[in-house]
């Protein structure tokens, strides 16, 4: 085998060039969408080709948004190897990709070839056939190869392994070999694939390509330093966390961090579609018949002009200030070293962007934390209390009062004081738009504690109105809370007390007055309850929820009605005109129960019929029996004046004057 791959190597002579890649990285976006920006750049003078090896997994991604950036130019051709040309490069060569598998498969392709052999005895001759065969010595078995050639003087075999080379004698015919053999190593080896990008212009210039791919997803996490003083405001540290994972190194790049929510996806573009057509017979000469054509109009030429020229670069922010630096004061504890170039911050209608002041330089395959944003933010304690728990959630108020949004991410939270820095708490930010605040819940405040007590109240109906046979009422479901909390000894708290919302049209008070509901969320009302040390103070809070329902007059339910008939506060004549149609409603409801009961009154007779009838049919007509229980069917009684006569009866003659019948 050793010897048989070293004549095939022989054989197809690889020894092809790699181009070198000379465009070169020089600036990355990573975009929160899972996504980033790639520019490479390289120096041009007049027509160009530059070369790019890119990974074959980003190859759709780059066939869907790559672009050329040239002052002065413009773009000829960009090109790149199949995805797989194993099937077209084997075209021209006289086997396929499954002759390599063993050396008697890829010489039996060959046959009817002419081959030289060198070794200990060379020949020259087209190969006839190629058979493994099995040698036996004293005390092993060699499995070896048999080949057998026809030549000028006749037949010759050898035997593969004891050959020095076998050569495919026309030099053609080798070359493709050569190339199907090229194309599959590289199909088999190479994870990348090279962009061959032709440009023409004139004179020197700087050429840029820059490509969308997918990329590790941007993590921004925080450090907040709580003030000592509740007054102060608190220090914040924001760092982006990211990978390297494009597969080449950073080196002094520019990188740009983006966070937003865009829209993202791939397509397959780099993939063979072929469209299945449906198969027609050959068309035979005198049946062809084309359609008359019509006259074709031309479309609307398109101009693609120059690209327009980048935005110009943004103001310089300094630790989150326009053109000021404004780093945080050193409170009594240690400060948190400031980074040594804060990254510089913009804003779009889609997302913000930080852009790092100093060039990056990462290995591939390596992670890195880069700080981009350093400022003191409006921060203030409070206890956040959700609904019937019995401890609160310690949590700071935070807000962004710059003009800029903070990216969601995690926090972790450090408390200052006189005797230095300690660990608080892990919180999360979902995101913070500019001028808005966030609740950083942190801890769980143990000396504090809430008890909760809840009761409904029976639903009230507060308006109703009646059009096309449907009563529309509102209804006012109401729920009390009773809350009791309770400060520690020698301290104060500020509490928010969280009461869940159900719907939207829901309202919240406090019965005394005084306590405000001082916000509400999607989800929660939320009630500011101060309270001094050692305080115990107990609210009553009254969640009313409305809610519209209809019932139909005819069939819809009785209670209803009677609640709406009983409410002395509603209006009078509408009551008036409902207890009305209840009234009917329960008239057809008698009238309707005893027509029930006089239809089960039929049936019964009629199935006492039916009974006794079966037992007349299972007697004989001479049988004792049967006279008793014709009398007995003879003597049946109607069980009511409105219900229909025994069967026997009806077959009797009835009186033409009455319309009675007789009665035995």
């Amino acid at each position: 085998m050793t010897r048989f791959l070293f004549a095939a190597l022989l054989l197809a002579g690889l020894g092809g060039q790699a181009a070198a890649a000379d465009l070169s990285l020089k600036r990355v976006i990573l975009s929160s969408g899972g996504v980033g920006y790639f520019e490479y750049a390289a120096d041009a003078d007049g027509d160009a080709t530059l070369g790019l090896d890119v990974p074959i997994g980003q190859v759709d991604d780059i066939l869907m948004s790559l672009t050329v950036f040239d002052s002065t130019g413009g773009v000829a051709s960009v090109e790149l190897p199949g995805r797989d040309n194993t099937v077209q490069a084997f075209g021209d060569a006289p086997f396929g990709p499954e002759a390599l598998n063993d050396p008697v498969s890829y010489l039996n392709a060959l046959r009817g070839t002419e081959v030289t052999v060198q070794g200990p005895r060379p020949t020259t001759g087209r190969i006839l056939r190629a058979e493994p065969v099995t040698e036996t010595t004293d005390k092993a078995t060699t499995q070896r190869t048999r080949v057998t050639l026809l030549g000028d003087d006749g037949m010759h075999q050898f035997v593969m392994e004891d050959a020095d080379s076998v050569q495919v004698t026309d030099p053609a015919l080798r070359a493709r070999i050569e190339r199907a053999l090229q194309s599959l190593r590289n199909e088999s080896s190479q994870t990348s694939r090279h962009l061959t990008i032709r440009v023409k212009g004139h004179g020197k210039r700087n050429v840029a390509v820059g490509y969308v791919a997918g990329a590790p997803l941007w993590k921004a996490t925080y450090r907040l330093v709580l003030p000592a003083d509740s007054g102060s405001p608190a220090r914040l540290q924001g760092w982006a966390t990211l990978e390297n994972q494009s597969g080449s190194d950073w080196k002094d790049i520019n990188l740009t961090l983006q966070y937003g929510n865009p829209v993202t996806f791939r397509q397959s573009l780099y993939r063979s579609y072929f469209v299945q057509r449906p198969e027609v017979p050959v068309e035979i000469l005198g049946h062809v018949l084309p359609d008359i054509d019509t006259r074709a109009r031309q479309t609307e030429k398109q101009e693609f002009g120059q690209m327009a020229p980048p935005p110009p670069a943004p103001t310089l922010r300094l630790n989150g200030r326009l053109g000021t630096d404004n780093r945080a004061v050193a409170n009594s504890a240690p400060a948190m070293a400031a980074p040594a170039e804060a990254a510089v911050t913009e804003e779009t209608a889609e997302e913000a962007i930080f852009t790092l002041v100093q060039p990056v330089n990462l290995a591939a395959g390596h992670s890195a934390n880069v700080p981009i944003i350093d400022r003191e933010v409006p921060a203030s304690r409070i206890g956040l209390v959700p609904f019937r728990q019995t401890n609160p959630l310690t949590a700071i108020r935070v807000k962004n009062d710059d003009p800029h949004d903070l990216p969601a991410g995690v926090l972790t939270l450090y408390d200052a004081s006189a005797s230095g820095v300690g660990f608080a708490g892990d919180a999360r930010l979902g995101g913070l738009p500019s001028g808005e605040t966030r609740l950083l819940s942190f801890a769980r405040d143990l000396r504090t504690t809430i008890e909760t007590k809840e009761s409904a109240r029976p639903d009230t109906i507060t308006s109703f109105s009646v059009a096309d046979g449907i009563l529309t009422y509102s209804e006012l479901k109401r729920e009390v809370f009773q809350i009791t909390a309770v400060a520690p000894e020698h301290e104060l708290r500020d509490l928010l007390l969280e009461i869940p919302k159900i719907g939207t049209d829901e309202t919240l008070t406090v019965d005394d007055g005084k306590t405000p509901v001082a916000e509400q969320t999607a989800t929660a009302f939320r009630i500011a309850l101060p309270l001094a040390a050692g305080q115990t103070r107990t609210i009553t809070a009254t969640l009313d929820l409305p809610m519209r329902q209809t019932v139909g007059l005819m069939n819809g339910s009785d209670v209803v009605l009677q609640a709406i008939i009983g409410a002395d506060k509603l209006n009078a004549a509408g009551r008036t005109a409902l207890r009305h149609i209840l009234d009917l409603r329960m008239d057809e409801a008698r009238k309707s129960a005893e027509a029930d009961r006089q239809r089960k009154l039929l049936n019964d007779v009629l199935e006492d019929e039916e009974r006794i009838r079966k037992n007349l049919g299972a007697v004989a007509a001479t049988d004792a029996l049967r006279s008793r229980l014709t009398k007995r069917w003879m003597r049946m009684k109607p069980r009511s004046s409105n219900c229909a006569k025994p069967l026997m009866m009806r077959s009797r003659s009835r009186n033409k004057r009455t319309g009675r019948w007789p009665m035995r």
